[in-house]
């Protein structure tokens, strides 16, 4: 079972993540909602948490989700790497609406213990970050950076 708009409909109340996280927006782009899995094991609430502090550290200006959760099938098609931290319902693909993306990026970098990030990418028109279970960081920049 996933999320989907229509349970989204029955359960108003289940509309937002949190503030400023719906589940509209961590939803595939193909149409597929957020797994319910997900949401019970408590990824969903780390990661919007991650969201939530990474919002805050920006002074609370608006964030756009380019990409959230995505199905394995939606993955290949975008390109993305076989072991996605997308398809497992852990990452998020952020634009700041004011600020350049190098300076985002350079913020979240330099404050990701506190935020909760564990992996960081930086790509030409938005940021990745990630909750992978590991106590370093993962650092890197796409090919159109």
């Amino acid at each position: 079972m996933s999320w989907s708009l229509q349970s989204m409909e029955m359960f108003p109340s289940l509309v937002n993540v949190t503030r400023h996280l719906t589940w509209e927006e961590l939803a595939c782009k193909d149409g597929t909602g957020y797994p319910f899995k997900f949401a019970e094991d408590g990824r969903v609430y780390r990661l919007a948490q991650v969201f939530e502090n990474i919002r805050s550290l920006c002074l609370d200006k608006p964030i756009k989700i380019h990409s959230a959760y995505r199905t394995p099938e939606w993955n290949k098609k975008v390109g993305g790497v076989a072991n996605s931290q997308h398809v497992q319902g852990i990452a998020l693909d952020l634009e700041h609406t004011v600020m350049s993306n190098a300076m985002f990026h350079a913020l979240i970098l330099e404050n990701w213990r506190a935020l909760g990030v564990r992996g960081i990418g930086q790509y030409k028109t938005f940021v990745h970050i990630d909750i992978r279970d590991s106590p370093k960081l993962a650092v890197w920049s796409g090919k159109d950076t």
